[in-house]
């Protein structure tokens, strides 16, 4: 009996393989056929629901996670001429391989920002990322790619809580904290940034670490101070200045700060606000 199991196992892994690459070859080929002969999405750009994958490559999970993971990639150099359809094609391919391997980190970083394009592309990016972290919640790069999308689109806040998630984790790098309050610069909120720096130096042993934070706090400290004296020459005055160098013409500051990063503040003509070349 021992030995008539061992064979059928033999023979259900020796399937298992057969029918998986069969499938990969589908998969692969449906492609080639879409693009050729111009046919139906639906028809012809096929990738079989990962569930299904799941259910006959029985052991051997990595060995087709890795095969659609390859299909992803080389999915990656084949454009199409509707963006959408490519998105599609190349984000099923490694929807797959994360379903069968979660930590494929590099398939969240293709599938979530690689194919990113324009907007509609980046929301796509942005909701694969949200799935892979229901996958990998312990990977940070999954919730700072998840950041980066989110600050192309300019949704600041919602970057800045990604980045947040991400320096939590375990090994994430040191610069997720030490860069949050540029984020907050980037909302318009800098003095949000100077209270999250300030509780940042109550923690940061890092002599180096220290002094990058301090560096960024005064950069900041120096844009609120800014804005504060438009502001008062705007009522001072009943007009807003011209130019920065109006706050020190009006005698209102004896000369304007040094930009701590060396890039200049300005006066932005447009968003009247006070800004950093440092920061564009």
């Amino acid at each position: 009996m021992a030995g008539n199991r061992s064979c059928f196992s033999k023979k259900g892994t020796v399937f298992s393989i057969i029918l998986g690459i069969c499938i990969f070859s589908v998969v692969s080929l449906s492609f080639y056929l879409r693009k050729a002969f111009l046919l139906p999405k639906k028809k012809f750009l096929y990738t079989p629901p990962p569930k299904y994958v799941e259910l006959i490559s029985g052991s051997f999970k990595g060995f087709f996670a890795d095969l659609f993971y390859i299909r992803g990639v080389l999915a990656l150099a084949e454009r199409m001429e509707n963006t959408s359809l490519w998105v599609d094609w190349v984000q099923e391919n490694f929807r797959a391989a994360v379903y069968l391997d979660p930590d494929l980190i590099q398939a969240y970083f293709f599938a979530g920002v690689v194919v990113t394009k324009d907007a509609q592309s980046i929301q796509r990016g942005i909701e694969f990322l949200r799935q892979g972290l229901t996958l990998n919640p312990k990977s940070w790069q999954i919730p700072y790619w998840l950041g980066f999308n989110y600050y192309q689109l300019g949704d600041y806040f919602k970057a800045i809580r990604c980045y947040q998630i991400a320096s939590q984790l375990q090994d994430a790098p040191a610069f997720l904290k030490s860069n949050l309050p540029m984020l907050y610069y980037r909302a318009g909120r800098p003095d949000i940034g100077i209270l999250y720096l300030r509780g940042l130096l109550q923690s940061v042993k890092d002599k180096k670490q220290l002094e990058w934070i301090k560096t960024k706090l005064i950069w900041l400290q120096n844009l609120v101070f800014l804005e504060q004296k438009v502001d008062e020459f705007r009522k001072a005055f009943g007009f807003p200045p011209k130019t920065l160098e109006d706050l020190v013409n009006y005698k209102l500051i004896p000369r304007i700060p040094e930009d701590t990063f060396g890039g200049g503040y300005y006066l932005n003509k447009e968003t009247k606000r006070v800004e950093s070349k440092f920061g564009k």
